[in-house]
């Protein structure tokens, strides 16, 4: 279906959703990574800051989340951060979170961080909305060129192991299965025309 102006289209799309509201409830989960060290990866890579829960104890750790998961949800919070929930205490290339909440700016290559805010275990609602707002105004978004950041990256020796290996090269063959396929094998080049060979 296609739409003769943008109007239209909000137009539908409000009334498609007037469908479902009866039913909808509001997000009330905090949305977490898996653990230190996928979450710093994909806050650098988001350039986003990333709100670090830590607490030893469960009951503890359950209060935090519950009150960082209401702020999170706030306007003029929301899709601003990152956030991961740890268990005990855990060092990631010189980062160390205390108990408490932190705010973190992930450094480029997402190997570690520095924090820009943070509150022990006992935090009201009111000091945690001020740790999350001075760390979002701290946090600085440094764009980057890809291709430049990936030749960066190669120079200093980082390299990302992904959990699932990744088998799709999108195309493009690495240096060891090229060498190791001669020419007669590949089959014929697409870009020879005949008489070129």
């Amino acid at each position: 279906m296609t739409y003769g102006s943008a109007l239209e289209f909000e137009g539908a799309l409000k009334r498609i959703s007037a469908q479902y509201e009866e039913k909808a409830r509001p997000i009330t989960e905090l949305p977490t990574l898996r653990d230190l060290r996928v979450a710093l990866n994909v806050a650098a890579a988001d350039m986003r800051p990333l709100v670090v829960v830590r607490a030893d104890k469960a009951p503890k750790r359950g209060d935090l989340v519950e009150l960082v998961a209401e702020l999170a949800w706030e306007q003029g919070r929301v899709g601003r951060f990152h956030f991961v929930v740890l268990e005990e205490e855990i060092s990631f290339e010189g980062l160390v979170p205390e108990e408490g909440v932190h705010v973190i700016q992930p450094d480029p290559f997402g190997l570690g961080g520095t924090v820009l805010a943070s509150h022990g275990l006992k935090a009201s609602s009111k000091q945690l909305a001020g740790v999350l707002d001075e760390g979002l105004e701290a946090f600085t978004a440094k764009a980057r060129e890809h291709d430049q950041h990936v030749r960066e990256a190669r120079r200093r020796g980082i390299r990302w192991e992904p959990a699932i290996p990744v088998t799709d090269t999108h195309g493009r063959e690495g240096p060891r299965r090229r060498a190791g396929r001669s020419r007669e094998g590949r089959g014929r080049d697409p870009r020879e025309r005949d008489g070129d060979r």
